[in-house]
């Protein structure tokens, strides 16, 4: 009998009579156990909270990538109600860099190499520089023009002096 998880397969039986053996080869790589019809599989904990996380962020990246191609790349605008409608700040170029960014980001967090804090990191500073790029207050200090004023020396009082 073979899976798809090209895994170690066990009967409830085999579960039964060498747990400890099944329970080893687990803490090596996933096992199925097998009882009537049904399929269990036995992982360390941290590995099934990995493939979560990682189907979480897939999810996450689907989303964000069908909203640039369904909308941004037809010319019309992310609706508001959508996830990612905060994509609409950014320009052609923008939204290139930034899916060749997360999709870089993406692939190294699924094979292990950064963790998946990195990706919600870069995915949350694109969605800051999204905001910064919508505020009006932003604009308006990066238009002012420089009014600077130089420092004049400090004056010491009698009190400052003292102390």
């Amino acid at each position: 009998m073979s899976t798809v998880f090209q895994d170690e397969i066990f009967s409830a039986t085999d579960l039964n009579r060498r747990s400890g053996h099944i329970i080893d080869e687990a803490q090596k790589h996933p096992v199925t156990i097998m009882r009537n019809e049904d399929a269990f599989a036995l992982l360390l904990r941290k590995e099934a909270s990995r493939l979560v996380d990682a189907a979480t962020k897939a999810a996450s990246m689907v989303d964000l990538v069908f909203a640039a191609c369904r909308y941004k790349q037809n010319g019309t605008d992310v609706p508001p109600e959508h996830s990612f409608e905060w994509i609409n700040a950014f320009d052609a170029d923008d939204l290139r860099t930034m899916l060749d960014e997360l999709s870089t980001t993406f692939r190294r967090s699924a094979t292990g190499e950064i963790g998946w804090d990195e990706f919600d990191a870069v995915l949350h500073e694109w969605q800051e520089s999204a905001w910064a790029n919508r505020s009006v207050e932003i604009a308006d200090a990066f238009a002012a023009e420089a009014q600077e004023v130089p420092l004049s020396s400090p004056v010491l009082t009698a009190r400052s002096a003292g102390d």
